[in-house]
């Protein structure tokens, strides 16, 4: 998966998070689950930039 791909992802489930929490707390499961995809998309995201760089 390339850079924007994982760019564009974030954005989904930064959103989805968001509006989930909105509609319910931040203790919730389908939030937690949706920060957990968030947090390794980041990761992988992170990953992929920093090999870029090197």
């Amino acid at each position: 998966m390339q850079a924007n791909e994982l760019l564009r992802d974030i954005e989904v489930y930064r959103s989805r998070m968001i509006k989930l929490a909105s509609l319910s707390s931040f203790s919730n499961h389908q939030v937690i689950e949706a920060s957990i995809e968030l947090d390794n998309l980041i990761n992988r995201y992170n990953t992929l930039t920093q090999k870029n760089r090197a």
